[in-house]
């Protein structure tokens, strides 16, 4: 076992200690599947993949997730989007590669040098705090330049591209280590032409950077859609791989694209805490917004909005009880949600509800879910709380106390 045996064993009880039975609302990760997706991720592409754990790992979990990977995966690199998400990793015993996607505020560079952080530079600027904070310790901070090739967030223009360069030039505590950009629209075919031009953009800054004297040893382009969409074109030595590493393809991947066999890893479950028979006319929940139009069995689950539920699901979502699909009836309160089981006469107290996942040939998927919000299945993910316990399943042949 690697090193990271030890750093996921020190994260238990979270992963295994933790028995569904009781748990009265838990989402269920399946860091086996999270594996298996890494590795067909990994041979897909031939080359090294930036497993991305951002936002909690999208919901599923930083610590536990990054460690796993870590460990049973044989991850190539991680990438955050803050200075803090990288520092935490560090001190939960991740020794792999992690790169600060979003860059650091000034103030946030010691903390960079400190934990052996890859970043990236939001401004030509930034380049004179790195290079204090790493010659301060004595060190050679890492930077991959993000290029702006059309996304128009974060990353530098072609005028701020040569002052960047400029000022590493100057530079001995700061290495150009990567060269990177982040496609707009790769999941969106009727625009493959700008993501195409993306690609010419990003050659043409890595021209520039190789004129200046720079050779960085990682090129990266590729997003989720972008690898499945866009090889070998944007292939570059290293993708960067979030909603397909997670099995959410739908936020990535237009339906013109077949799907990848990579599969969801996390499902979300509550158990049945309150059943009734209420008459016709019943009005239910905050603000009387739902009332019975027959006499109707209504079970109440422990997960609200105060979980991540979001109150737009309110008479508008479904769960899953008994094998079947359950309307949500009434306002999503902050700590539980009213089902209507009438159709589902079997269903009993302390029965599992399923919000995201299956039961049986029953599906709701993370994408499912989120269609009735209007937004992503990231979204929805990211968007679970920290009160949401999450139960992990792995082999155990993977763990070590080492």
């Amino acid at each position: 076992m690697s090193s990271c045996s030890s750093a996921f064993a020190r994260l238990l009880p979270l992963p295994g200690g933790q028995a569904t039975a009781r748990l009265a609302a838990w989402a269920e990760i399946d860091l086996r599947q999270l594996k298996r997706n890494y590795q067909w991720l990994r041979r897909k592409t031939g080359a090294p993949v930036m497993a991305m754990v951002k936002a909690n790992a999208y919901g599923h979990g930083l610590l536990p997730v990054a460690a796993y990977l870590q460990d049973a995966a044989q991850a190539d690199w991680f990438g955050v989007a803050t200075p803090e998400e990288g520092a935490a990793l560090r001190q939960a015993g991740i020794t792999r590669p992690i790169l600060v996607i979003g860059g650091f505020w000034l103030g946030q560079e010691t903390a960079v040098v400190e934990y052996d952080l890859a970043t990236t530079l939001p401004d030509p600027s930034y380049v004179a705090a790195l290079e204090r904070a790493a010659a301060a310790r004595g060190a050679v901070a890492a930077v991959h330049l993000e290029v702006d090739t059309g996304i128009g967030r974060l990353g530098l223009t072609l005028d701020q591209m040569t002052a960047t360069l400029s000022a590493l030039q100057a530079c001995r505590h700061v290495r150009l280590d990567g060269l990177m950009t982040h496609f707009a629209s790769a999941d969106a075919p009727d625009q493959a032409d700008f993501t195409r031009e993306q690609i010419k953009r990003f050659a043409a800054a890595l021209a520039q950077a190789r004129a200046a004297g720079f050779a960085p040893r990682y090129l990266h382009l590729a997003n989720s859609a972008g690898l499945h969409a866009f090889l070998p074109a944007a292939a570059g030595n290293m993708t960067r791989i979030g909603g397909l590493l997670y099995g959410i393809a739908g936020d990535a991947l237009s339906p013109a694209f077949p799907p990848p066999p990579t599969r969801p890893a996390l499902s979300l479950h509550a158990r049945i805490v309150g059943l009734k028979t209420v008459p016709a006319g019943t009005p239910l929940g905050y603000g009387c917004a739902f009332t019975t139009r027959r006499p109707t069995r209504v079970a109440t689950v422990p997960l609200g909005y105060g979980d991540g539920v979001h109150r737009v699901q309110s008479n508008r979502g479904q769960a899953l009880a008994g094998g079947r699909k359950a309307p949500i009836i009434g306002r999503i309160s902050m700590d539980v949600t009213m089902l209507d089981v009438t159709e589902v006469p079997e269903v009993a107290l302390g029965d599992v509800v399923t919000f995201i996942g299956a039961q049986g040939e029953a599906v709701i998927s993370a994408e499912d879910y989120a269609a009735v919000m209007n937004t992503i299945a990231l979204e929805a993910t990211t968007s679970l709380t920290a009160r949401v316990t999450r139960r992990y399943l792995f082999e155990p042949a993977d763990v070590s106390s080492g």
